[in-house]
């Protein structure tokens, strides 16, 4: 990746590999969309990110949709992160899975953010299924407005495939940063790789980033491919 010399601060995900390949991390007052099939791993790259940052006494919100937080909860332990060691203000859930999810998250996220919180909303595609589009749209930006005037990082996980051309097209166009996850099927397993598709406030050379789900999470492979 190009430096330049007023760049927007990079925030590290401290995944190292994949700092190296952002040029330092993730830039700060940023939206990242994190788009993949099931299975891909776009969750667990977000709450890999997400929970290291609390470990730092960094503040989260992590919104819930179709799943509630005690599902949320017990998928972690697979990794062994563990929600409950942490300080009070520094990991809450706040479950939306309800019909009035867009005007909980209105007022949550300028409060939160406000704050100093990173914010994660488990999921968009469940959103989109279940409110109006353009209300949904609102949101976004919204969150984007706050991203802007407060800082931090904040992801949207969005299901690939699930939706029509045009809405995925539209959420990766009004997104400040893309990162899409892909799994296939190979005759030794699985081939899995990040790809950076879009990263505004930054200059980065397109690649994709070899990756494996371990015990610890997501692990960066040290043989980086140029797309």
């Amino acid at each position: 990746m190009i430096k330049l010399e007023n760049a927007m601060k990079l925030i590290k995900t401290r995944i190292q590999l994949l700092d190296e390949t952002l040029g330092g991390g993730l830039p700060d007052k940023s939206v990242i969309l994190m788009l993949g099939e099931p299975g891909s791993g776009n969750d667990i790259l977000t709450q890999q990110i997400m929970y290291q940052h609390a470990l730092k006494e960094g503040k989260v919100i992590y919104f819930t949709t179709f799943r509630p937080p005690e599902t949320t909860t017990e998928d972690f332990k697979t990794f062994s992160w563990d929600v409950s060691r942490l300080k009070a203000d520094h990991w809450t859930f706040v479950d939306i899975h309800t019909s009035k999810a867009l005007q909980i998250l209105q007022k949550e996220i300028s409060m939160r953010i406000g704050q100093g919180c990173w914010t994660v909303i488990d999921s968009l595609s469940y959103i989109l299924l279940t409110q109006k589009r353009n209300l949904v749209l609102n949101m976004v930006e919204s969150l984007l407005d706050n991203a802007r005037k407060h800082g931090g990082i904040h992801f949207l996980l969005l299901t690939q495939g699930m939706h029509d051309p045009q809405t995925e097209i539209t959420m990766q166009h009004l997104a400040d940063g893309v990162i899409e996850l892909t799994a296939q099927k190979t005759a030794r397993g699985t081939s899995r790789r990040i790809r950076i598709k879009n990263m505004r406030k930054t200059v980065y050379a397109p690649k994709l980033i070899p990756f494996n789900i371990t015990k610890n999470g997501i692990v960066v492979e040290t043989a980086v491919r140029i797309a």
